[in-house]
């Protein structure tokens, strides 16, 4: 997380361009702090961001205690102000929930959402909101042939999941890794960094990631003489990477 720019924040009167520069950063870092916390949420990180979230909280506590002259530059920071507050309850109350046991995933998205659209809500008179949907997107109607397709594919006979501790050689830990639920959360956590960083997803699909995690991953466990692997969303030159790391 970059560092405030100077002693800016310090200073009674404090350069507007800096403040807006700062101001821009901040947005950066909740947008950062935010998808960590998703992916804690959702079971990819074993960690939560707990370091990164009180740094932002300071930087956000001196953005807002320096004095300001442009109106709109007071109004810009209010927004930032109200983003932060906005998505760090959401952030404490799931924290909470999972402490006691009545933590579900499912929820949680669905609060997300409904999160998005308080936040943009309140930024609406001039404040860009971004928009990072967790799971698949909205569904759309469906054309009469589309639906006619998708009735009968209903009632056609799933094919059968080839057996996870044997495709992981029997190691436990690694089938846990790669079961339907664990990929699922990882390729939510990888397709909402690919639409972040603007990059086209229309070929993207679960099936597709998943079965060539399934196919390599284990080669590369193996190698490394590893006997689980965790998964990581990062972002390189602009670009989301899924990244498996042996443990």
């Amino acid at each position: 997380m970059p560092a405030p720019s100077g002693d800016i924040l310090n200073r009674k009167i404090a350069d507007g361009g800096e403040v807006d520069k700062e101001c821009g950063a901040v947005e950066e870092a909740i947008a950062a702090l935010r998808m960590s916390y998703e992916q804690y949420f959702l079971g990819i990180e074993r960690k939560p961001p707990t370091i990164e979230h009180n740094e932002l909280k300071r930087r956000m506590n001196r953005l807002k205690g320096g004095f300001v002259r442009q109106t709109a530059l007071k109004f810009r920071i209010q927004s930032v102000q109200a983003k932060f507050l906005t998505y760090e309850r959401l952030w404490l109350r799931t924290l909470q929930e999972m402490e006691n046991g009545t933590y579900r995933r499912d929820l949680f998205k669905a609060k997300l959402h409904a999160q998005e659209r308080a936040t943009k809500t309140t930024g609406q008179a001039g404040e860009k909101v971004e928009k990072a949907e967790i799971g698949q997107p909205p569904s759309r109607p469906e054309a009469p042939a589309a639906a006619a397709a998708a009735s009968n594919a209903k009632t056609a006979p799933a094919p059968r999941p080839a057996p996870m501790a044997a495709a992981a050689g029997g190691n436990g830990a690694l089938a846990d890794a790669l079961s339907d639920q664990k990929l699922k959360a990882v390729f939510n956590a990888y397709l909402t960094a690919k639409k972040r960083c603007q990059e086209d997803v229309s070929k993207l699909s679960y099936e597709q990631v998943a079965a060539n995690l399934r196919k390599q991953v284990p080669d590369l466990v193996k190698k490394a003489g590893a006997k689980d692997v965790e998964f990581k969303v990062v972002i390189k030159d602009g670009k989301a990477i899924l990244r498996a790391v042996p443990k």
